[in-house]
């Protein structure tokens, strides 16, 4: 849509809360790190000279909200190849309409423009909106606001979409002559302008939702789970007799996180959702996802009665680390030549840029003793 107005305390739903945030400056080392340094040694926040405080509102509804909905459709073909397996093709497609999340309404027109670059090294202009100098004392050194009087005023509103289209394949053998299995694959992609009540995925240009939409932060390109199970005989021999042996094979392609600057690349007052250059949201390819579940139980006839089951269980057993998180504060308000002299990955000033910030559990093994009767 065109650039918001601002219209404050318009609603009949004024749920607004306001914090006191501190308005400053771009950049490491800049006159925000300052502030924050004399918090930290001298206790004194803010510095005056550099910074203003201002209430900040957290939330307001929008008058004209609308109800979020799903359009759905899918078409599906099962059949039996051979005895006992089904095979189950299907097709499914979603989109979601007038999904909720929030932007800056208190965002000004842009004042500027600068020539910053994407990851691949193409050129693109990104729109800024520090006040000019004059009236400010130099460029780039007051976060412009189209009510001065307010740090950020977030809205909630609808007009957020989703995409999804799978492919999904399944294959299932029923438990017969001691073997069962299950196979099952998914193809699909799925698109957003970011529709999550995050800050982080609030919209870094209010006048230009157009340029959030990318893939989904839910996106998995590729899932594969296969699980099968072994039965042993019921009337055997005491050794071999009532054992069970399961197993589940998970496999995922990488997830996708945006690229962020860390810090106000645009001079909009607020920080965390400027993305470095012209990059799109979620160009930064995580990793894959490889998980091996495996149990191990055998049934004990106590009397006619009773019965006594053990088991094993053991969840990721090859220990497989695999990373949930990555720090994707690149840094810089744009991209660096890769081997610069003082980066690291993809040209990145920030050394944590890349590395695992949240990693899934670990191997883990338990036993139990269930008693049936």
């Amino acid at each position: 849509g065109g650039q918001a107005k601002f219209r404050p305390q318009e609603d009949d739903l004024n749920s607004v809360s306001q914090l006191f945030g501190y308005v400053s400056a771009t950049g490491p080392g800049g006159p925000l790190q300052t502030a924050f340094n004399n918090l930290v040694f001298n206790g004194t926040y803010p510095d005056p000279a550099t910074g203003f405080l201002a209430p900040f509102t957290v939330v307001r509804f929008t008058k004209d909200h609308r109800q979020p909905y799903g359009i759905q459709n899918s078409v599906s073909l099962e059949f039996e190849p051979v005895k006992d397996v089904v095979l189950n093709v299907s097709y499914l497609r979603t989109h979601g309409v007038h999904l909720g999340s929030f932007f800056n309404i208190n965002q000004p027109s842009p004042t500027g423009q600068v020539l910053v670059h994407d990851s691949k090294g193409d050129a693109g202009f990104k729109n800024t909106f520090w006040v000019p100098s004059p009236p400010a004392p130099a460029p780039n050194a007051i976060p412009g606001a189209a009510n001065p009087n307010f740090f950020n005023f977030f809205e909630a509103d609808s007009r957020w979409y989703s995409e999804f289209d799978g492919l999904l394949i399944n294959l299932n053998k029923r438990l017969t002559h001691h073997v069962g299995y299950g196979v099952s694959y998914t193809w699909s992609k799925s698109l957003d302008d970011g529709p999550n009540p995050s800050f982080v995925l609030i919209p870094q240009d209010s006048g230009n939702f157009g340029a959030e939409k990318a893939l989904s932060a839910d996106h998995v390109a590729h899932r594969f789970v296969a699980n099968a199970i072994f039965e042993g005989p019921t009337k055997k021999n005491v050794i071999i007799n009532n054992w069970q042996f399961s197993t589940i094979v998970s496999l995922e392609s990488p997830h996708y996180f945006t690229k962020f600057t860390g810090f106000d690349a645009n001079g909009d007052g607020f920080p965390l959702n400027d993305r470095v250059g012209v990059e799109p949201r979620d160009t930064f390819k995580g990793d894959s996802y490889q998980s091996v579940d495996l149990r191990v139980s055998r049934t004990f006839k106590v009397t006619e009665r009773f019965a006594l089951q053990g088991l094993a269980e053991s969840f990721n057993t090859l220990n497989t680390v695999n990373i949930r998180f990555f720090n994707t504060v690149y840094g810089a308000p744009d991209f660096i030549p890769v081997g610069t002299p003082g980066t690291g990955l993809e040209g990145s000033p920030n050394p944590s840029y890349g590395t695992p910030r949240a990693v899934f559990n670990p191997r883990q093994i338990q036993f139990a003793l269930r008693l049936t009767w």
